[in-house]
């Protein structure tokens, strides 16, 4: 255990002391992460939070005024107030662009402050770093597909900021994550319904969602638990008119700040032009495209803004033909495929940087860059859209007022109305009316064709011109009661959907897609997928691709396409070939059914099945896609797959192969190096990085044969090391799923008591820093210390010890983990469960419980600490009844019965719904994670230091 952690086991209540947190310090703060002066309103929220100790209802500020800075108001909150402020700074908003730009905002933050070089921030530091043994400040995204490392969800004490879609954050919060097991769906609704400020951005595009918070934040909520959660709303037009609202102030916030004052009031004006129908809107943008070239050499960027993916698609190789180098960024993209998009474009859009004068740049994107993307385009064109997108579209053009200000003259921008959609009684697919309505008012406003589009010009549409809102169903106690149940789920039980997007929503979730050359569980063991290389897709369309069906619509925004016609053809193929379901380490479907394709769902497909061209979704095209698998993995460890088919197309020598061991007069290992050295130059660049990160000191492993589907036989080598940032683990914290196999399969040989001791202490060190109570704090201590004891059953021993008969005879030496070297073989009886044996023995001799303060609470933590038991344990008949003894504190504890037989399993289920009662849906959950955590990451700190 380090040393950190020993001191926090024992002190976690105790802080530094150190002087108050002012707001001049969030000045300081402020200069010293972003290199200017917080605006004059950020300072007024600042204040705001620091003498009221909580967020306004609602933050009204219009685009380009720097409303991200939430962020860092929120982060220094913490560190000043950290008894009230929540831990969890959870910025939800549904574009994929904003969730790509607010995580890098939040990673900022994150590299200053854990710097430390200057006198606030190193204050800073060593106040977050009190409040976990985690990292002081962890930044994740939840995008579309699940982030398969779950980082947020490790430490629940530990600040976050987590950047999330609705979908993500939204289903967690519902008890059914999107992508997420049952067994560890309380974990994240646990720390989804606690100790979290939701920020919800550009609300009204997400009511459905406000509402369905709203009545979750109304719940009630038990008085033995510290309560710290806050909604806020960040939109004109908010979910709760009667909320307390926070908005400019046109006297401290405009006329004595200059610099907002430009960009308010930058000139801004549009041509409004016609096209018969979608596939005439690439043509007219080539067409608008020449004659700015032609007409403006001011102009250095323009900005194309469609509403399909498609649309973007097509544009973009329409400006390809027209001989422009245009870039392409959609919600529809790879993480890192996006990145390297943004990093090619950045030095032309960015509002605080000059383009080059030589190079003009046009950029065509989707609905994704319409709210919080930093970007600035000297031009815009636009298709027409309800006038709150609008708005938003054009907070991106001249957004710091610097064109206007360097040509006297508004910057210029085009509005494409479709015939087929803005006439009278017309309806666009995604956004219904209201685009005919916005249309038909933009004429009328419009001086020979040409209206001015700055940002306090569009107001005061008529009713009917803003994108359709949805509402949520009204949230019943029937429904918290269905969802809570998380394993065994009900047979029955309500859609979440409806609450997350409306009862008038249709459209599925995302799925996510992942190409892969060698989908081998094997392969996918040693080198997982992760986020980095997932392509979000509407299940509809996935479903649609994977069963060799015709292509379907896919926007941007949430919602369906409203055409009744547009529904997924019948799949020509009931099976994918050559793709997997990802599920976890022990659930791979192979071959993929297509209706069995679910909601969050990671799907591995051959990288030679196209569906990507230009870096964005196009289900048309048969291109090869590249594997971004060892690219993607960023966190805990560097990987290399020597894979001929990966690796050869790049030009290289002749790669290290198995089969060639026994023909080399050097050792495998040098042979490898050598390869490795004599063809960095050769390889990508992020590729010349793992190989200089791998140096000599890599682990390798052999995969795949003939049976793998590969091309050859003999199989190739896996590099790997874990990443010098991190401890060397065997235990990749990333990939604890609950299971046996991650928890106790690994090889580590942790004894038994020193397991138990190290999750009690864990749990309590958590629990204190949390602020909850010493009654709680112990008895999450004491579950901690007897959570495993039903692993000193002997055929459970066998299992971790591969069946050593000696091992086995020395019965004081249980064990907790196997040994190392120990293969996966079934001594255990399948389908038997540990933890319940375990809450069986305590419940044969209650004493042992004699210090609980809450005996039911300390047995339901046992009993649910692999997420089985909400409500039922699995309780099955035992072939062979053993006698299991273990001794705790002087009370000897033992299990000699066939256990199907008693009433353990619905006693589990009463315990459940009077804990329910007592600590709250969330509440109960919120323990449940304590202990879990505690439990996932002694056991990753044992695996560190075996």
């Amino acid at each position: 255990m380090s040393e950190k952690n020993d001191n926090n086991h024992e002190n976690a209540s105790v802080r530094s002391v150190s002087e108050e947190l002012t707001l001049d310090d969030f000045a300081a703060f402020f200069r010293d992460i972003h290199g200017e002066e917080p605006f004059p309103w950020q300072q007024r929220l600042m204040a705001h939070v620091l003498n009221h100790q909580t967020w306004p209802k609602v933050v009204d500020l219009p685009t380009g005024v720097g409303k991200t800075a939430v962020l860092d108001i929120a982060v220094f909150s913490i560190a000043a107030q950290p008894d009230v402020a929540p831990r969890r700074i959870v910025f939800v908003i549904d574009r994929r662009i904003v969730v790509d730009q607010v995580y890098s905002r939040a990673e900022k933050i994150r590299a200053c402050i854990q710097s430390g070089r200057t006198k606030i921030l190193s204050r800073i530091k060593q106040r977050l770093d009190d409040l976990s043994d985690g990292n002081l400040l962890g930044v994740s995204a939840l995008r579309g597909g699940i982030a398969i490392d779950n980082e947020w969800a490790h430490h629940p004490d530990q600040p976050w900021v987590i950047v999330s879609t609705v979908d993500q954050f939204g289903s967690r919060l519902l008890f059914r994550g999107y992508g997420v097991t049952q067994k560890m769906r309380p974990i994240h609704a646990g720390l989804a319904g606690n100790d979290c400020l939701v920020i919800l951005d550009e609300v009204h595009l997400s009511t459905p969602f406000a509402e369905t918070l709203a009545n979750v934040t109304a719940l009630e909520f038990s008085s033995l638990l510290p309560r710290r959660y806050a909604v806020v709303e960040m939109s004109a037009t908010p979910n709760d008119n009667k909320a307390e609202r926070f908005v400019l102030d046109p006297t401290t916030d405009l006329k004595e700040c200059d610099e907002l004052s430009r960009r308010i009031n930058a000139a801004k004006e549009a041509s409004l032009v016609t096209a018969r129908h979608q596939d005439d809107v690439p043509n007219k943008v080539v067409e608008i495209v020449r004659s700015i070239t032609k007409s403006d050499p001011d102009v250095r960027s323009v900005g194309v803004v469609v509403n399909m993916v498609r649309t973007a698609r097509e544009t973009y190789q329409a400006l390809r033909r027209a001989d422009y180098e245009p870039y392409i960024i959609t919600g529809r993209m790879r993480p890192l495929d996006r990145v390297d998009v943004l990093e090619d474009v950045n030095s032309y859009i960015s509002p605080i940087m000059s383009p080059p004068a030589d190079k003009f740049t046009v950029v065509v994107a989707t609905q994704a860059i319409e709210v919080g993307a930093d970007f600035s385009f000297d031009a815009l064109i636009t298709e027409c859209a309800p006038i709150d997108s609008l708005r938003q579209r054009f907070g991106r053009l001249d957004r710091r007022g610097n064109y206007s200000t360097q040509t006297k003259r508004a910057a210029r921008s085009w509005i494409i109305g479709l015939k087929s959609n803005t006439g009278p009684k017309k309806t666009d697919l995604i956004y219904g009316e209201s685009v005919a309505v916005t249309w038909s008012e933009l004429q009328k406003r419009s001086k020979n064709g040409t209206i001015c589009v700055g940002s306090l010009s569009l107001d005061k549409f008529p009713h009917g011109a803003t994108a359709p809102r949805d509402k949520a169903p009204l949230l019943l106690k029937t429904h918290m009661d269905a969802w809570v149940q998380t394993n065994p789920e009900p047979i029955t039980q309500p859609r979440i959907d409806w609450f997350l997007h409306g009862m008038k929503h249709h459209s599925a979730p995302d799925v996510s897609i992942v190409w892969r050359r060698d989908r081998s569980r094997d392969a996918l063991m040693l080198v997982p997928p992760r986020q980095p290389e997932f392509l979000p897709v509407p299940l509809n369309a996935a479903k649609a691709w994977l069963g060799g069906g015709d292509e379907m619509g896919v926007a941007d925004v949430d919602g369906d396409l409203n055409d009744a016609d547009d529904v997924p053809s019948p799949p020509k193929q009931s099976t994918a070939p050559n793709c997997v379901i990802w599920r976890g380490f022990d659930k791979i479907l192979n071959p993929t059914k297509v209706d069995e394709i679910s909601p969050g769902d990671i799907v591995i497909v051959d990288p030679g099945r196209g569906g990507l061209s230009g870096a964005t979704w196009d289900p048309s095209s048969t291109d090869l896609v590249e594997d971004l698998g060892d690219r993607a993995q960023y966190t805990q460890k560097v990987t290399l797959r020597l894979d001929p088919d990966l690796l050869c197309k790049l030009g290289v020598d002749s790669l290290p192969m198995p089969t060639d061991e026994e023909k080399l007069d050097l050792p495998i290992n040098e042979r490898i190096v050598q390869w490795l050295r004599a063809n960095h130059d050769r390889l990508p660049k992020w590729m010349q990085t793992v190989v200089e990160t791998l140096g000599e000191g890599f682990d390798k492993v052999i995969v795949g044969d003939k049976k793998d589907g590969l091309a050859y036989a003999g199989g190739y080598y896996i590099l790997s090391k874990h990443h010098p940032r991190t401890k060397k683990s065997i235990v990749d914290a990333a990939v604890m799923d609950g299971s046996d196999s991650a928890g106790s399969l690994v090889g580590t040989g942790v004894l038994l008591s020193c397991h138990l001791n190290g999750v009690g202490g864990r749990a309590a060190s958590i629990a204190a820093r949390l602020g909850l109570p010493t009654n709680l704090v112990e008895d999450l201590r004491l579950a901690g210390r007897l959570h495993d004891i039903g692993k000193a059953d002997p055929r459970f021993q066998a299992q971790l010890t591969g069946g050593d008969p000696v091992r086995l005879a020395i019965g004081h030496d249980l064990l907790a983990k196997s040994l190392p070297g120990i293969r996966q073989s079934r001594f255990y009886p399948k389908g038997m469960r540990h933890e319940v044996a375990s809450v069986a023995m305590l419940e044969s001799n209650r004493d042992a419980l004699d210090t609980a303060k809450d005996k039911d609470l300390v047995l339901y933590l046992i009993g649910t600490h692999h997420g089985w038991g909400r409500p039922m344990l699995p309780v099955i008949s035992d072939p062979e009844p053993h006698m299991i003894k273990y001794e705790f504190e002087g009370h000897s504890l033992t299990l000699s019965l066939d256990l199907v037989h008693t009433n353990l399993a619905l006693d589990m289920a009463s315990r459940f719904w009077r804990l329910v009662d007592r600590y709250g849906y969330y509440g109960l959950s919120w323990l449940e994670s304590i202990i879990r955590l505690a439990d996932h990451l002694q056991s990753a700190e044992e695996a560190a230091q075996a």
